[in-house]
């Protein structure tokens, strides 16, 4: 698939099939995943990769489904939530894999100097976003989930992490429903939103 064409087929996919997905197309998926920059060279990044049900099922333990007053949506945010709080569970029950991407902060320069100390947050939504391009160029499709309040301890502590990791999304992959929902798309227009030299 042309680079392009990954881009604009790259959609967050909330319903699967039980097609299993293959080790080695996981194994790509992540690869992509670390080639994603890192400011200090080290790379500091590890994944847990669960298609083990029983293993998924504790992983999920503490997510639930949120509640969707939308029946009725009025705008992409509103259809967006109709279609993903339901699903916040089920769409990794269903995933054949859920992978955690996890970090640790351990550099000491991040201690002194706040703006270091985003670089992780950083560098991870970096290889997180390849992997939804390489999952997409495999013909498959992703779910994702910000874990919020204790969440990530408990899923981290369900995976078996060590203590000190980080946890800021959890990613299902696998092959898209035929009938999965998705929610209307909106883009900018591009020459509104770049400004030449100054704004």
């Amino acid at each position: 698939m042309e680079f392009m064409d990954v881009v604009k087929n790259r959609r967050t996919t909330r319903q699967f099939t039980s097609q299993p997905v293959e080790k080695e197309q996981i194994r790509r998926i992540i690869q992509a995943g670390i080639q994603a920059p890192s400011f200090d060279h080290k790379r500091k990044w590890n994944f847990v990769v669960i298609t083990n049900p029983a293993a998924k099922e504790k992983a999920l333990a503490s997510i639930e489904a949120l509640p969707c007053a939308f029946e009725e949506p009025k705008d992409p945010l509103q259809e967006m939530i109709r279609i993903a709080f339901p699903r916040q569970k089920s769409m990794f029950q269903e995933a054949p894999v859920l992978v955690l991407p996890v970090f640790r902060r351990v550099s000491a320069i991040q201690k002194e100097n706040m703006s270091r100390a985003t670089m992780d947050v950083a560098e991870i939504w970096c290889v997180i976003e390849n992997m939804f391009l390489a999952a997409t160029n495999e013909g498959l499709s992703c779910a994702m989930r910000i874990p919020w309040k204790d969440q990530p301890e408990k899923v981290l502590a369900a995976a078996g992490c060590p203590e000190g990791s980080q946890l800021l999304c959890m990613i299902g992959i696998g092959h898209p429903a035929p009938d999965a929902e998705y929610p209307t798309q909106t883009y900018p227009d591009l020459e509104q939103c770049i400004h030449w030299e100054k704004w």
